[in-house]
Order: C-alpha cells, then structure tokens, then sequence
C-alpha cells in the first residue's frame, strides 16, 4: 500500500514537472528566436554566406522525423485547399510545444541525474536576469542598427520603437513562464516533501 502510494506520488511529481516544462518553453523559443534575429542581421551585410548556411539549416530541418513530416502537410497542396491555416497549424503548434517540452523535461532529469539535483533560484533573481538579457537583447540591437543603418528601411525612431517592444515581449514572456513555472515548482516540492 506504501509503495503504491509512493509510485502515485512520483507520477504526479513527474505530471507536474512536465507542466513547468510546458510553461518554460515558450520563454526558451522566444530567446531562441530573438538569438536567431541576432545572428540573422548581424551578418545581414554577409548574404553570399548567409543563404547557404540557411539553405542548408531548411535541409537538415525537414529532414527531421516529426519536424519535417509536419511542415510537408502545412506546405502541401492539399493542405492550403482543404482547410487552409488554422486546423493544421494549432495541431502542429500544440504537437511541437508537446514533445518539445518533453524533450526539454528529460533533458533536465538527465542533466539531474548526472550532475545532482539543480538548486532553483529564487524567482526574484530569475526575473532580474531575464531582464537584464532584455537589456543586453535591446542594446545588441541598437549596436547593429548603428553599425549598418543603411540595411535598414525607415527611420531611426521607428526602428527603436520595434527593438523595444521585441524586448519587452521577451522579457513579458520570460516573467510569466517564470513565475508560473516557479509555482508548479513549488507545488511539487510541497507534494514531494511529505514523503520525508
């Protein structure tokens, strides 16, 4: 009866660590995305090596099981006459966001169970350096603004006003998944310290 009762236990903890990682990766795409625009208009004045480097990334992409199978459908033919969009793309949308949070949830539990268990910050000190990669995002953006304005169409202030707002976005998202995320983790520990 303990040991069942235990085994229950565990599986919650596991269901609850799964959703911390659901909220997590919408933080970790949007600094993966904000990288790759980054990267994309710092070597923006580079286009000769730029294009190959992202014809071959597109290759290696669908050339991915899950991935590749998925953006076939949404390209395909059939799929932009059936029912265009919305269908096909909230399925993909929410099957991507599922096994990526999986995969990023194994990740950490083998990262665990290499390393030991990982000492969770306070959610203060999460907060403070998602936005200090806000800042570092914002200002890494007015440095290429700068360096090549010329690649740039419209005018300064216009542009300004969109680097913001990205790294606000960022960092909006960053604060939410954050705390939530924290929460969950919280849950966990209250359930996982009764067993002591």
């Amino acid at each position: 009866m303990q040991s069942q009762y235990h085994f229950l236990k565990s599986m919650l903890s596991m269901g609850l660590g799964y959703l911390r990682w659901t909220q997590l990766t919408p933080m970790i795409l949007i600094w993966g995305f904000s990288l790759i625009m980054l990267l994309a208009l710092t070597f923006v004045h580079h286009q000769e090596q730029s294009v190959p480097l992202l014809q071959s990334f597109l290759e290696w992409l669908m050339r991915l099981p899950f991935v590749g199978e998925r953006i076939t459908v949404l390209l395909s033919a059939e799929s932009t006459q059936a029912d265009t969009t919305t269908g096909n793309l909230d399925s993909f949308i929410f099957s991507a966001w599922s096994v990526l949070s999986l995969a990023f949830m194994v990740t950490g539990m083998v990262i665990s169970a290499l390393f030991g268990p990982f000492q969770p910050w306070r959610l203060k000190r999460k907060i403070l350096l998602a936005g200090a990669g806000a800042v570092l995002l914002l200002a890494g953006l007015v440095v290429i603004y700068y360096m090549t304005p010329e690649k740039f169409n419209g005018g300064a202030l216009a542009w300004m006003l969109n680097f913001s707002l990205i790294s606000l976005l960022a960092f909006g998202i960053s604060a939410y998944c954050l705390s939530v995320s924290h929460f969950i983790d919280y849950l966990n520990n209250v359930l996982m310290a009764h067993d002591s």
